[in-house]
């Protein structure tokens, strides 16, 4: 038998669950959240993006939120580079943030019991979550537990091989400190990331599992061609959700008394493989459905406000990791501003997809000009 009865449990300590948590607990319901492992140093980037940055100001709070540079170097497969920028970035060390948000919502009134989940199962009407240590039932029970969910397993099943990406890198010093670089792989739709986050350097690798042979060599090369003089700290790999087909975006994220929120859901940039941005937007819609007493609207809030922009970006993937559009990209940021920008503000996520197109056609007049007083 469970020893006590909750009303909402939350599996996984990330940016999601967190932040659920938090917001929860401040609006008077009392949230008990599992994990053991926050807050720890995610094998990730830790690039914030424009829209996480601007979205949820909240983040400008965390310990070691640090500037990485107002330019990112874009190295397309052909070699050919170009600083772009027209913005501030930022990094930051996952361990900081996440212990940030995870103290915020205990603060808040979140009860955070630091035991890994084990099993989950339903038993008269409720789920009853199985840690090393006890058992609990909850009336609503939601999985924020990343991409390995246990949650997400046992109400929809796991991800499937097409629908993820590869991650492996390292955790160095050493780096230089001023440009974050993304280098675009020659053959796999995938990059090379060099991201500084305060005191150290994230420099990893990414591309779709089902073609990730090889990635620790191509980046393993790269390193001793560009970074010689670094020193690791650690290595880490990761799986990150990167949905591979518009279906993947027609399954649910709630059910009779669960929810999915975050990487669990699969809300995560299949183009760029942004996912703090979705795991807190996500977060904020979910609270807002329980709230209104139907979590079960979370998932047409969620498809209404960003899945469009997931769908999109699902699409554009093709689009951006074709070698030919990188290499034609680079050359023609090199002559125009507006393109720069405009690339920038895609990779920053600043740029919806929604209006994407409206900004193409409107920025169209201004980027010839300046290719074409480039070349007198």
């Amino acid at each position: 038998m469970a020893d006590s009865l909750e009303d909402i449990v939350i599996v996984g300590g990330g940016p999601a669950g967190a932040y659920l948590g938090y917001l929860l607990a401040k609006a008077g319901l009392h949230p008990v959240l599992f994990d053991h492992s926050h807050p720890r140093e995610k094998p990730c980037g830790g690039g914030i993006s424009y829209l996480a940055l601007h979205k949820f100001p909240l983040i400008k709070k965390a310990t070691d939120i640090k500037g990485i540079g107002r330019k990112i170097k874009i190295i397309a497969p052909s070699g050919s580079e170009f600083n772009i920028g027209s913005g501030y970035l930022l990094g930051v060390s996952r361990l900081k943030l996440d212990k940030y948000l995870i103290d915020n919502a205990v603060k808040a009134g979140v009860r955070h019991i630091p035991e890994k989940v084990i099993n989950v199962y339903e038993e008269e009407n409720h789920w009853v979550v199985e840690t090393t240590r006890q058992k609990f039932k909850t009336n609503l029970l939601i999985g924020a537990d990343g991409t390995n969910s246990i949650i997400r397993k046992k109400v929809i099943g796991p991800f499937n091989k097409k629908d993820i990406t590869f991650t492996y890198g390292y955790f160095v010093t050493g780096a230089e400190k001023e440009v974050t670089t993304m280098k675009f792989l020659d053959g796999k739709k995938g990059y090379i990331w060099v991201f500084p986050r305060g005191d150290h350097t994230s420099i990893g690798i990414c591309a779709e599992y089902n073609d990730s042979h090889g990635l620790k060599t191509i980046l393993d090369d790269y390193i001793e061609e560009t970074h010689p003089n670094i020193s690791i700290m650690s290595k880490y790999s990761a799986l990150v959700p990167t949905a591979g087909t518009r279906e993947f975006f027609n399954q649910p994220c709630t059910g009779e008394n669960w929810m999915l929120v975050g990487d669990a859901a699969g809300h995560v940039n299949p183009a760029s493989v942004e996912g703090i941005s979705y795991a807190l937007w996500s977060a904020e819609l979910a609270a807002k459905s329980i709230l209104h007493h139907n979590h079960r609207e979370f998932d047409s809030l969620w498809r209404k406000e960003y899945g469009r922009d997931l769908i999109d970006s699902m699409k554009f993937k093709d689009i951006m990791y074709n070698p030919y559009f990188l290499d034609f990209s680079v050359k023609l940021a090199k002559k125009s501003k507006t393109y720069s920008k405009l690339m920038f503000d895609i990779l920053a996520n600043k740029q919806d997809s929604q209006t994407l197109f409206k900004r193409i056609i409107f920025d169209l007049p201004a980027t010839i000009k300046e290719y074409v007083f480039s070349k007198l």
